[in-house]
């Protein structure tokens, strides 16, 4: 395929089907439901306790199929703690926390309140994602898209976590790491010397709903996967490994709790590799809806709280990094960094409107100019600038749709987002219900309004993801980078993980 002023020198999807199929690893790890089948079950299983309803009847699940509609409603719920020991469900293999005795027929969220009850000389430490901070003050009264940041971080503290961080920061390091995997690819297409092991074009890997799916429908996709971790995952191992020296502990001397607005965070948590020194990444993971249902339980009026700012070093967060939380704000968030990367100079916008708003497939061409010096501009001899050729999937129906127009050879793209959930973490499984169908939207527009109002709005320009690649990372794609904050996936799902039994 001939390249005319753009990226566009790689094979079709299809075409490489045989030579993807011959480098896929085949990987054994525990087996991840769906969610329309897990919302299904939770819905119809009586040794459940349903707290909140996250989906109206007339959305899609996370799977990108339609569920029957009380497992569409998605109720978002916890185990009864007095259910038998029989009733618990199936823990993934590994140093996961729930499989000691006490613990068995216990949920994350209530182990994780043990392990604040009783440290033991431990840190337990707190990250909480974007999405939360737009959705979870409904549970208390407060308006669709009201910010809680502040309080939050307050609420968290009252229950006994010794440092609560914020997400935003693991998602700026998401952005490099995935930003400079993007043009590590464009550069070797470019130079017609691309890797079999990294074809074009990339797909984001942060949503484990699209990762799962991918994994077991479309396993000749893997290559195409970004291999950087979410941004959960990466903030697990700068805690178990930056942070932990920092503050002079080992791994396994510190809890890591998450909370997230998605129901298969946990699930990735549980992957077996996902350890450092033997010790998880992230011990346990709390929806926002658990949350609210800890506070409300504990007496913690998150209204009426007063603000509190997270902790450094791993507190700060770009308007980037916040848009991880909506759909095409992984995307966004990329284009502020590469397009700089690429031109070499200033960008003299922060917003692509291409990329936002609620429609299932948004599609876009964006020309870059690289500068005289730029280590891009040998190839753009014309000075009319470079294509790239950007998708975004809202939902996994409309994946399916990006996948089959791809491999019949109907649409070419450089970097395609995909999230599971509609409108992506904001409206994920573990966020709160609502009876107002404008719902998402309004979560969507907090979020722009806050990433209006931050200070540092691209990924790079953060200076503690700075200090961070400066005093332990070196840059982007190093290999201390690629062990630590780099993954890989599993044909047929981790169950599949070689050596597991």
């Amino acid at each position: 395929m001939q390249l005319i002023h753009g990226w566009s020198c790689y094979p079709s999807l299809g075409r490489d089907k045989v030579t993807v199929a011959k480098l896929l690893r085949i990987v054994k790890g525990p087996p991840v439901a769906r969610p329309c089948e897990l919302a299904l079950h939770r819905v119809r299983n009586p040794e459940k306790i349903a707290l909140h309803v996250v989906r109206s009847s007339e959305e899609s699940c996370g799977c990108g199929t339609e569920a029957p509609a009380q497992a569409a409603a998605g109720a978002a719920v916890v185990d009864n703690p007095n259910l038998p020991p029989a009733a618990a469900k199936k823990r993934a293999p590994g140093p996961d926390p729930a499989s000691n005795s006490a613990n068995a027929t216990l949920q994350h969220w209530q182990i994780a309140l043990k392990d604040l009850e009783n440290k033991n000389g431990k840190l337990v430490v707190c990250q909480v994602a974007p999405a939360v901070r737009v959705s979870i003050g409904e549970a208390f009264g407060l308006a669709p898209g009201a910010l809680t940041t502040g309080k939050l971080v307050t609420g968290l503290k009252m229950l006994g976590f010794d440092y609560v961080f914020d997400t935003l920061f693991s998602a700026d390091l998401t952005i490099m790491e995935e930003g400079y995997e993007l043009l590590h690819r464009l550069t070797a297409h470019l130079d017609g010397k691309p890797a079999a092991d990294e074809p074009m074009p990339m797909f984001t890997s942060c949503c484990p709903g699209w990762v799962a799916m991918v994994e077991k429908s479309y396993p000749d996709l893997i290559p195409y996967l970004s291999t950087a971790k979410s941004p959960q995952m990466m903030m697990g191992s700068v805690i178990k490994n930056f942070f932990a020296d920092e503050v002079q502990k080992k791994p396994e001397e510190i809890t890591m709790v998450s909370v997230m607005p998605c129901v298969r965070k946990q699930g990735e948590a549980d992957r077996e590799w996902y350890t450092s020194a033997g010790a998880r990444d992230v011990d346990h993971v709390i929806t926002t809806v658990e949350l609210a249902k800890i506070f409300q339980d504990r007496g913690i009026k998150l209204e009426e709280l007063e603000d509190s700012e997270f902790d450094d070093p791993l507190g700060v967060g770009s308007g980037g990094g916040l848009l991880f939380g909506t759909t095409g704000g992984v995307m966004e968030a990329a284009l502020r960094t590469v397009y700089e990367a690429v031109t070499g100079a200033p960008m003299g916008r922060v917003v692509f409107e291409e990329v936002r708003g609620m429609d299932g497939i948004k599609e876009a061409t964006i020309n870059i100019k690289p500068t005289e010096g730029a280590a891009f501009k040998k190839y753009d001899p014309t000075g009319e600038g470079l294509n790239l050729r950007i998708a975004v999937a809202n939902g996994l129906g409309n994946a399916k749709k990006l996948i089959t127009n791809m491999k019949a050879g109907t649409a070419h793209y450089d970097f395609v987002e995909v999230m599971a959930c509609p409108a992506g973490c904001i409206g994920g499984g573990g966020q709160p219900r609502s009876t107002d169908k404008q719902i998402l939207g309004k979560r969507q527009q907090a979020m722009y309004a806050i990433d209006e109002r931050l200070t540092i709005r691209r990924p790079h320009d953060n200076p503690f993801i700075q200090r961070l690649y400066s005093k332990w990372l070196g840059e982007p794609l190093s290999h201390k980078a690629h062990d630590m904050l780099h993954t890989h996936f599993v044909a047929g799902g981790p169950e599949n993980e070689k050596g597991a039994e």
